[in-house]
């Protein structure tokens, strides 16, 4: 499900720099509820929203998406959850270390193409960086309906330090401390099986 190019997108974002963070800014957070791929926000600003004393931090590399985040998030007005418009492997870097409380994985792309493997957000190189932003006991979350990616994805942690909380294969939203993406209501109607993992630093 390709997101359509919205040209307002890019002014948009540049005129509400106030939803985002600089570098500086980015360099000393601590304590962050972190989701890579946001997509269109759902997840993010609804999290924020049910977990008003925690602050959320989402990453969108797809302009368009990011685009519809930030005005999501600017006209809920929600004060503790911003967006970075970058690609994760450019804002992972810039964390600190052991400043990240959980990392939200949700439907993230599956990469079919072996030689693309390497850029999965489930790869050995991202969790390596997990590992360090992660604070002890801090928990990575990762729901998918691709089984392929899923079970790729479960060898790559074996070979990690993370320690594995839970699987189920057929989640169906029963964690209080979730929310749904626009993906997952789609799939919900559709019937798709939803796989989602939890593991502990």
């Amino acid at each position: 499900m390709r997101t359509k190019y919205k040209s307002w997108a890019k002014p948009y974002l540049d005129e509400h720099q106030e939803i985002s963070l600089t570098e500086e800014e980015v360099k000393k957070l601590d304590n962050i509820y972190l989701e890579i791929g946001s997509g269109k926000g759902d997840f993010l600003i609804l999290m924020a929203n049910k977990f008003t004393d925690k602050f959320f931090l989402g990453i969108e590399k797809n302009v368009t998406c990011s685009g519809i985040t930030a005005k999501k998030i600017v006209e809920a007005k929600v004060n503790n959850a911003k967006l970075i418009y970058n690609d994760a492997i450019n804002v992972l870097p810039l964390l600190k270390e052991g400043s990240v409380n959980t990392i939200f994985l949700n439907f993230s792309d599956p990469w079919p193409k072996k030689r693309h493997h390497k850029r999965r957000l489930t790869s050995a190189n991202f969790l390596q960086q997990y590992i360090r932003v992660l604070k002890k006991g801090g928990r990575l979350i990762f729901k998918t309906d691709n089984l392929e990616l899923f079970n790729d994805s479960l060898e790559y942690f074996t070979s990690s330090p993370f320690k594995l909380i839970s699987i189920t294969n057929n989640y169906l939203g029963e964690d209080d401390f979730d929310a749904k993406t626009e993906y997952e209501h789609y799939f919900n109607l559709e019937g798709t099986p939803i796989n989602r993992v939890i593991y502990e630093k």
